[in-house]
């Protein structure tokens, strides 16, 4: 693919369309020292002007309403939890969102700005945006719909939501909490299926994991992963959604263990229980806790109560990774031997228990038929030990033997 080379006119042409909406709700344009106190240079610049000064380093430019508004400043956070019926822009430099409302009285005003926190919300009586030759201010998508001299009023039922909603994401800044009712179904990032796919691990503890993957996917963390990396559970309704596999021990035991299980896989970094409240950390999950490959809880409730679930589980991650992969495998690539000691049975190998392989991979491709994962070739009998020999011999001809299901031969696409 050929690149396209950079045009300095159609950059420049850009930069005018998006300062020039601007000019159309009301907003004007000064130009600024890039300085602590952002002197000014030049007051009600033409848009120009503006980008003539901003080719050099020390100047800014500075877009604030003409008129006396209320500006709402918010981080990426609180901004998207409110979604506010009025105009707003975005300051690329501080990274904050800015609604704008009609002037508001003097008590409104300081209920505003009695819920000011660093970094959170701020409010002020006009709120301009600062920003560079390579980050312009951005409105919202129907910004010709606003003019600053009819912007909506504030109204007391968005300011109580308002107050709500900052408090708890002030209360909350340190940790990613839950903003919504929890449903049967949780985000499955590829990255984790991919090492699922390679890590055997008891099936309590894909249990559990899906039980926090819910909890992830219902928090803060999937609007912005990027102000923290704790999450805060309620434990006490956390643990009535867990039924564990195994012999009646105490759940509070089990989930230790289990936590403890998938920490030492570095799938979970961290845990802790206290009184009602459960906190955790996972970097692997939460970087990828956005991506919406969805999956409902129990997903691994078809799998059969014996110790070979756990590998059987593997396998079945192992599939979902490429089945999903944004490569488009056509076929499984892996070599018999590999698969093997991915499952964690290369014993098997060592001890030259074909027989036993034999069985074990007649039970996987069940199983992956069963989930819709793969399906059986024409004309499939049984694997048998001498199959497990040719594919010992010919090490990429597992996909004679499993058959991925994909687009072209029946799986829906997402």
């Amino acid at each position: 693919m050929v690149k396209k080379q950079f045009n300095p006119a159609d950059y420049r042409l850009k930069q005018e369309k998006k300062l020039n909406q601007g000019r159309k709700p009301g907003f004007v344009f000064d130009v600024v020292l890039d300085d602590e106190t952002f002197t000014n240079v030049f007051k009600n610049a033409s848009t120009a002007c503006v980008l003539d000064y901003i080719e050099q380093k020390q100047y800014l430019g500075l877009m604030y309403p003409s008129q006396p508004c209320t500006g709402l400043v918010c981080n990426p956070l609180l901004f998207k939890l409110l979604n506010l019926p009025t105009m707003w822009a975005y300051e690329p430099l501080t990274g904050m969102y800015i609604y704008y409302f009609a002037p508001t009285d003097e008590a409104t005003f300081n209920r505003l700005e009695n819920l000011e926190n660093e970094g959170i919300i701020s409010v002020s009586g006009c709120q301009g945006i600062v920003f560079n030759k390579y980050n312009m201010p951005k409105l919202c998508p129907d910004w010709a719909d606003y003019k600053l001299s009819k912007l909506p009023q504030l109204a007391l039922q968005t300011l109580d939501l308002i107050e709500k909603t900052a408090k708890t994401v002030v209360e909350n800044k340190n940790n990613f909490f839950q903003i919504n009712k929890l449903k049967p179904l949780y985000n499955m990032p590829l990255v984790l299926s991919e090492k699922l796919g390679k890590t055997v691990i008891s099936i309590n503890a894909h249990i559990l994991l899906e039980h926090l993957l819910q909890q992830m996917t219902h928090s803060s963390a999937v609007i912005d992963n990027t102000y923290s990396d704790v999450y805060l559970v309620n434990y006490v309704q956390f643990q009535k959604g867990l039924i564990f596999q195994g012999k009646h021990r105490k759940k509070d035991q089990v989930i230790k263990e289990t936590f403890q299980e998938l920490q030492s896989h570095t799938i979970i970094d961290d845990f802790n229980i206290i009184d009602n409240k459960l906190t955790f950390k996972s970097e692997l999950i939460t970087k990828h806790i956005k991506q919406r490959i969805r999956r409902n809880i129990g997903y691994y409730a078809q799998l059969p109560p014996t110790k070979q679930a756990p590998i059987i589980a593997t396998f079945i991650n192992y599939l979902y990774w490429i089945v999903n992969c944004p490569s488009s495998y056509t076929q499984l690539t892996i070599a018999l031997d590999t698969l093997l000691i991915q499952l964690g049975v290369e014993r098997l190998l060592k001890e030259h228990r074909l027989s036993e392989i034999a069985k074990l991979l007649n039970l996987l491709r069940a199983y992956g038929v069963q989930y819709g994962l793969l399906c059986m070739p024409a004309n499939a009998t049984d694997i048998t030990s001498q199959d497990v020999k040719y594919l010992l011999n010919n090490r990429g001809k597992l996909h004679e033997f499993f058959v991925l299901k994909n687009a072209k031969n029946g799986k829906e696409k997402k």
